[in-house]
């Protein structure tokens, strides 16, 4: 008898819905290149590149969120929603407004690392309490690698540059 296959297994990886995987890797683009574009362009278009990827990053933070508001009004949880998970489904888009607010790009990506780490963090939990398949788990360790890998280059090539954008 087989029991649950671990978040991090390399079979709980290999089952990951192709579309979920496809998709979710196609999402980490606009970070690949806003990192890169971050280091490699000239100064004006690299403060584009990482602007382009720092509004991205607050779209994906706020859908990070609406994937615990989903999980909220599934059949099991709609009468009752718990406000434990309805007070963290608006806390990913509330960080990432708020670290709009900060007026430099450094604070920004310090935030963004911060929120998409503690963001990793709750989903690895609620796959744990049964909340979401285990290959929800894998999916997002995968995806918060790169988004974090980015964000670190990108914090990087602003500090590196001396830049504040």
């Amino acid at each position: 008898m087989s029991g649950p296959t671990p978040t991090g297994s390399p079979a709980a990886a290999a089952a990951i819905p192709k579309p979920a995987l496809i998709l979710g890797l196609a999402g980490l683009l606009p970070f690949i290149l806003g990192a890169l574009g971050g280091w490699l362009a000239d100064p004006a278009r690299a403060g584009f590149a990482l602007n382009a990827m720092l509004g991205y990053g607050a779209v994906i933070l706020s859908f990070l969120g609406g994937v615990h508001w989903g999980r909220a009004l599934a059949p099991d949880l709609a009468a009752r929603p718990p406000w434990p998970l309805m007070l963290w489904s608006v806390t990913p888009s509330l960080l990432a407004w708020g670290a709009m607010f900060t007026g430099a790009i450094y604070a920004v990506l310090v935030l963004y690392i911060v929120s998409y780490t503690i963001a990793f963090f709750v989903d690895l939990k609620a796959v744990r309490a049964g909340m979401f398949p285990a290959w929800y788990g894998s999916l997002r360790k995968i995806l918060s690698i790169g988004v974090l890998a980015s964000l670190f280059v990108a914090l990087w090539a602003a500090v590196d540059a001396g830049r504040t954008y």
